[in-house]
Parts: C-alpha cells; structure tokens; sequence
C-alpha cells in the first residue's frame, strides 16, 4: 500500500503544473490528493467518473489499480477495458498494463469486452467526443479479428469530416483497400452516423 502511494505520489510530482490547466487535469489532481489523503472511496470514485468521461489519463490509472488490487479488488476484465480505452485514445504507456494482463482473460472475454468497449466510445461519439471517433476507428482496425474495414473507415471518414486532420491518412489508407461495395457502404454509415452526432 505505501509503495502504491509513493508511486501516485512520484507521478504527480513529475506531471507538468501547465498541463494541469484545463478542468479534467484538475479532477485527476484532486483524485491524487484523495488517494494521498487516503480516502479511496472518494477517490476511486471520482476515478471512474473521470474515466467514464473518457479522460485517458485517468483511465489508465484506474487500469493500473484494477490490476494491481492494492486498493480495490482486482479486476482484470475492467483493467482490461480502461487499459485498452486509454490505449486507443494514444496513450503508448497503456501497453505496459496490458502485456500484464496477458494470459489472464480469455479469447471470448476479450470479444466481450471489446463489444463493450465499442459501445461505450459510441456513446461518447454521440455527444460530441472527438477522440472517442478516432478511437472506435482505431478498435475496429486493431482490435477487432479480423479487422473491419468497412467500420474503420466509418469512424476515419466522420474524424475527418468533425475536423481531426490527423485521421485523414488513416481514411485514405483503408479507402485503398476496399471494394467499391463496401466503399459504398462505408461511406452510407458515415453520413449516417455524421448526422446522428450533429444533430
């Protein structure tokens, strides 16, 4: 337990105070006061909040603690989710957590987790979340077996057009390798879904 805190403890001490500016950066210092504090019901909860807000800093930490089990108990298939959340959303780091959790989850697990995952990232497409876009695309390509082109050029093609610049390679990338018929059905659930997240 005192070796977690010190661990909290150096990472904060070593996140930059300008990058603590916007109000999410702000929630996740508050969480590790809390957990400094030792009150880790309150900040376990504020974690998952933070997390179900699609704050991938925080979700990587909450991945760490579920894992770990020092102040929750372990809880592999959620580590699992957030690790993978905070992955998409381009935090490298995340891939530490999951190597761990390798062997522990099984091939249908798995699926089911990633079948929960995609859910909630379209819900926080729906409500405006820009890189919940990129990394439902990003789920689709990578992480889905075998990868689904059609829904990650989908996603890539909505980035685009939401104004995420760095999508459009992805976009063009995938764009080559599909037939003109799932082109075409790609490009029908784009303006779909594009409305559907505009209106």
């Amino acid at each position: 337990m005192k070796i977690l805190l010190k661990i909290f403890i150096l990472y904060l001490l070593f996140v930059p105070f300008s990058s603590l500016a916007n109000e999410k950066k702000q929630s996740l210092q508050t969480i590790y006061t809390l957990l400094q504090e030792k009150k880790f019901e309150e900040g376990i909860k504020n974690l998952k909040i933070l997390s179900d807000k699609n704050d991938i800093n925080a979700q990587l930490l909450y991945s760490k603690i579920l894992f770990s089990g020092d102040l929750i108990p372990q809880d592999f298939e959620n580590s699992y989710f957030w690790g993978v959340s905070a992955l998409l959303g381009g935090l490298k780091k995340s891939s530490n957590i999951l190597d761990k959790l390798d062997g522990y989850l099984t091939e249908k697990q798995i699926r089911d987790i990633t079948t929960r995952l995609r859910d909630f990232l379209e819900k926080r497409a729906f409500v405006k979340d820009k890189k919940a876009i990129i990394q439902i695309a990003k789920l689709y390509e990578n992480f889905i077996e075998p990868p689904d082109l059609v829904n990650a050029y989908t996603w890539y093609n909505i980035a685009v057009a939401q104004g995420i610049k760095t999508a459009k390679y992805k976009r063009d990338e995938i764009l080559n390798n599909l037939n003109e018929k799932d082109l075409f059905d790609a490009q029908s659930l784009s303006i779909k879904l594009f409305k559907k997240i505009n209106n």
